[in-house]
This record gives structure tokens, sequence and C-alpha cells, in this order.
């Protein structure tokens, strides 16, 4: 006996439901951008700022099905981007991917070709407890102030800093349901044919509001009140969370490491000597130097003799 359309659709959405649960499962929150472009204006005016924002929305949902991330917060720069995504790792890049490859077709489409010729150089950084999520938080929503631009992290809009602990009572007022647009102005305003949430609401200039699918509930609960959330937002967290994001990238000398090794070693466990360590303790100087000299942990594997894998999993 041939299986119903009912029953065939029932499974499908099953499966989807399976294979959510399963990624959620393994998600960790990341810090996701890309480096600064040199020849490339991403966002020149309003429109491509909304287009910008809006391509977020159509990512999140195309990758729905078989990258599911959740969306924490964001920021719009002239020319480079930040968000922090809930998802593995694999996911989250995916996400970088594909806002990379319609944000090229945009310019493509808007500027010409040459406009979308260069290619980003983007991660996703491992985000590893509440108090480091709170300093990425912060920092992605201070880079329009500290890139000079006169706005507070509330105040600039093309960004998600001013969800948390607002009131957003005057957005039912002038905004509409997408679902009560018809299909024809859907695409207009989106650039797409994929379908989102009917739910999810329109201003009239066409953004979708980003509350629509930023998660800021989970930010406000991260924070846990306005006071916290604006502390945190007046801290220069701009030093460490970029020498976080060179790190990869820029190794120090393995003397430096060993010297500030034996300094922690001594402090910590009354041990001189970084080889008269056992494996617990190694690992316990390799978060120390993690925190305080931002070493790589291929570096640090190499230097404490410790499994690059292993160590990589507890560093992040």
């Amino acid at each position: 006996m041939g299986v119903g359309c009912g029953e065939w659709l029932s499974a499908v959405s099953r499966a989807s439901v399976f294979l959510w649960k399963k990624a959620m499962a393994d998600s960790h929150f990341y810090h996701c951008a890309c480096k600064g472009l040199e020849r490339t204006v991403l966002f020149q005016d309003k429109q491509d700022f909304i287009a910008g924002m809006n391509r977020i929305a159509v990512c999140l949902e195309t990758l729905r099905g078989r990258s599911p991330v959740i969306l924490i917060c964001f920021c719009l720069m002239d020319n480079h981007v930040h968000f922090i995504l809930y998802g593995t790792k694999e996911a989250c890049l995916a996400f970088m991917a594909q806002y990379y490859r319609l944000t090229a077709m945009w310019l493509a489409a808007h500027r010409g070709k040459g406009e979308a010729s260069e290619r980003w150089k983007y991660d996703a950084w491992l985000i590893p407890d509440r108090e480091r999520l709170k300093e990425k938080i912060a920092y992605v929503h201070r880079n329009p102030h500290v890139a000079g631009v006169r706005f507070s992290p509330s105040g600039y809009r093309w960004s998600s800093g001013n969800l948390p602990f607002a009131d957003h009572s005057w957005v039912d007022h002038v905004a509409v349901p997408l679902g009560e647009l018809s299909l024809y102005k859907q695409r207009k305003i989106l650039n797409t044919r994929v379908s989102l949430p009917s739910e999810w609401l329109v201003l009239p200039d066409g953004l979708i509001w980003p509350g629509s699918y930023v998660d800021y509930h989970r930010m406000e609960r991260v924070f846990g009140s306005v006071a916290s959330f604006l502390y945190c937002q007046n801290q220069k967290v701009e030093v460490a969370v970029n020498q976080e994001m060179l790190s990869g990238n820029v190794s120090l000398p393995d003397g430096d490491v060993v010297r500030k090794a034996e300094e922690i070693a001594a402090r910590v466990f009354a041990v001189e000597r970084v080889g008269a360590l056992s494996v617990a303790q190694r690992i316990a100087v390799c978060v120390e130097l993690r925190k305080e000299m931002w070493a790589n942990s291929k570096q640090l594997a190499r230097v404490f003799d410790l499994p690059f894998k292993e160590l990589q999993e507890i560093l992040g």
C-alpha cells in the first residue's frame, strides 16, 4: 500500500524537527564576522542597508532546514558585518557563506560585477561562556560608535542594538504582517522567492523589523537586567576581542609563552618548571595563557606537548 500525501508530509515534518533538535543539541554561541573590505563599500545608502538587513532574514530561512542557526545580534557596517549566532560552527559558517553569496549577487546587480569581485575573509569564533558572550554582544553593538559614527549603540538603526530592553509598541502601529502583502510585493521587497513567515512584520520603508527574526529575548536573558546591559555597552572591549580574532593568524614567540607559563605555574601551583606540571595543571595553565596572551591552541599544544584536538575543544 502506498504512503498517502498527508502521511508523507507528516514524516517530512517529523524529520525536520528531529534534524533541528539534533543541530541545536550540538550548538554553541559563535561570533561571526568578515574582515573589513579594502575596495568594496557594502552599504552606501539607506536602500543598501535595508536590503542588507532583509538578506539576514532570507539567509536564516534558507538555511533553516539543513543548517539552522539562531541569530542573537548583528551589526552592519559600511565595509564589514558582525553576527552572533547560536548553532554548530559548520552551520554558522554556512550562514556567512550564504550571506556573502547573496550580497555579491546584490552588488553585481546594482553596481556591476567589479563591485562584487572582492572576496570576503570571514570566520566563526567560539564564545565559551556567558561573560564572554556579554562582551561579544557589546563589541558588536559598539562597532558604529568606535568607528566614529555619531550614534549610541541603541541609536544605530542597522544593528540589533535597539532591540533589547526597549518598548516596541510603536511597531504595531506602523508595521504590516508579511502575509498581508501580495506575493508580488513580498518578492519585490525581499528580492527573493524564498518564503518567510507570514507573521513577520514589515515597516513602511520595506525593512523587515529585525525583532521578527532576532532572538533578542535570549539576549535579554544573557544580561539579566537593564543595568547589566548598559554597563557592558559602556565597557571598552575592542582590544580583547580584536586580539582574539587575530590570534589565529598571529603567533607569539614560544619563549614568551613558556616564560609566562612559568610565572603562572609558580603563582598558582608553586611549581617552577613547566615540565613538572601534571596534564591537568598544564591544561589549566593553557587556559590562563589563552586569557592573558591570546596564544592559539596549536602553539599551546606544541609547547605543552598536549593533543591539539582535545586542547582545542577545551579552549575553543
